[in-house]
């Protein structure tokens, strides 16, 4: 595993890259971007199991994980976009599948409509926010349901990511979160699109995931036994699921 802080859009950005690129020209890589709260930590399993077969670049975007917090207030989704446009462009990155985690794939999901030519395909993963869960106190509800049911591994991951961003932060970036609308903006996304959750996940409900694919006509998919950090407590579905769609749009 590789670590170099990179200035992208203005922002010193940590980012993780592992595996290697057999083909040599930038094609086949994975792309992943950590939601809320968090950074590229939450990615670690499943880094680790997509870097057999290829590259992999996890960042930890403005204000997360080992990246400087911004002298401004936190990114909105828009702007997230634009770094993440800026990396996919700095590390000559031929159209990665870029997967989304959380309010990740909100992010992903505006690179792709405001940037189409730099994306693959994405990979929605617990997307929110769900229509009927849009304001910050159901969504803190839903956060509480599911941290009982990550392993205790997970928890206490997910705990020491939340302390380490702190509430101010944390809740000026979840006022942008809170007012995106993933499923009005996912329907002008032009590359493939799958979308998954744990089955046991809280945040991200079975209805919203299969209404989002039906809108891309993308693939919905259900991971026996995760709950909303699936990509934590089943790194191996998530891999089947992610190299599935690689294998599609990679060039023959």
């Amino acid at each position: 595993m590789s670590l170099r802080t990179l200035t992208l859009d203005g922002h010193a950005v940590a980012c993780f890259e592992l595996g290697s690129d057999p083909a040599g020209d930038g094609t086949g890589a994975v792309v992943l971007v950590h939601g809320i709260g968090v950074s590229s930590r939450y990615f670690g399993p499943l880094e680790r199991d997509l870097s057999r077969t290829g590259r992999v670049v996890a960042p930890d975007l403005p204000g997360f994980g080992r990246s400087r917090m911004p002298d401004e207030p936190p990114l909105s989704v828009v702007e997230h976009a634009d770094v993440l446009a800026a990396l996919i462009e700095e590390l000559g990155l031929d159209r990665p599948v870029v997967v989304g985690h959380s309010m990740g794939a909100q992010f992903v999901t505006e690179l792709a409509i405001r940037r189409p030519e730099l994306v693959g395909a994405l990979v929605l993963v617990g997307p929110v926010v769900d229509p009927e869960a849009a304001s910050l106190t159901r969504q803190g509800l839903r956060l509480a349901a599911d941290f009982v049911r990550e392993p205790p591994r997970g928890a206490a991951l997910q705990l020491r990511e939340y302390l380490r961003t702190g509430v101010r932060w944390y809740l000026a970036t979840a006022r942008h979160m809170v007012a995106y609308r993933l499923e009005e903006r996912l329907p002008l996304v032009t590359v493939p699109v799958a979308v998954a959750r744990g089955s046991r996940d809280p945040v991200s409900t079975s209805a919203f995931v299969r209404r989002l694919a039906a809108s891309t006509g993308g693939t919905a998919e259900e991971i026996p036994g995760g709950a909303h950090v699936v990509q934590w407590s089943r790194p191996d579905a998530v891999r089947a699921l992610v190299e599935r769609v690689r294998e599609r749009v990679l060039p023959c």
